[in-house]
């Protein structure tokens, strides 16, 4: 089976880890201490919409960036990126070294993210609990806010040397977050 070409790969690649960083971001809003205490009047209003809506936001991280990490021939996935535009010249040998060494530094926090796709999520343990399953990743939001700083770092060199557009994050999606839990927030459900 053929491969999509490699720039649609590298763009494909680029909107994970972005979209990733955005389920991310509105899974901490909703979930960090100091930002719930100001919502969770509101959360709890609305308690059918809320009571799952972070833990899809994380889910949904955790599929995205264990993808991005992904060891299966096959599928979009950085390391099989980088030794693509390295084979194909187009990587010098300062940005080759920085992507191998910025995947290096990404792969125990990558592992965290895969322990907690494969037994917590897309593939639920029958032998550990889903509280054990996040002890034994251990892993912490700054960490997973880090692994996709370092992704989007070596996609971006990648994207460059193939001459394409680099990607960035947004804070648009947790303000627009902010200001929806504004606008709930002075809406009792009598008015509803």
């Amino acid at each position: 089976m053929q491969l999509l070409p490699l720039n649609n790969r590298l763009e494909r690649i680029g909107q994970h880890i972005v979209r990733a960083r955005l389920f991310l971001d509105l899974w901490f809003y909703f979930e960090e201490r100091d930002s719930r205490r100001k919502i969770i009047d509101t959360m709890r209003e609305y308690n059918e919409f809320f009571r799952f809506t972070p833990h899809a936001y994380l889910v949904t991280y955790v599929i995205y960036m264990a993808g991005v990490f992904d060891k299966s021939r096959g599928t979009i996935s950085l390391a099989p990126l980088i030794r693509e535009v390295k084979a194909a010249g187009q990587l010098k040998a300062q940005d080759a070294k920085v992507a191998d060494a910025l995947l290096a530094q990404a792969k125990p926090i990558a592992d965290k993210v895969a322990i907690l796709r494969h037994k917590a999520f897309a593939h639920r343990s029958a032998h550990i609990s889903y509280d054990e399953v996040f002890k034994m990743a251990n892993v912490k939001p700054a960490q997973l806010r880090e692994l996709t700083d370092v992704a989007l770092k070596i996609t971006n060199c990648l994207l460059l040397a193939r001459g394409l557009r680099d990607q960035y994050f947004s804070e648009l999606p947790r303000e627009a977050a902010q200001a929806m839990m504004n606008v709930l927030s002075g809406h009792s459900s009598r008015e509803r």
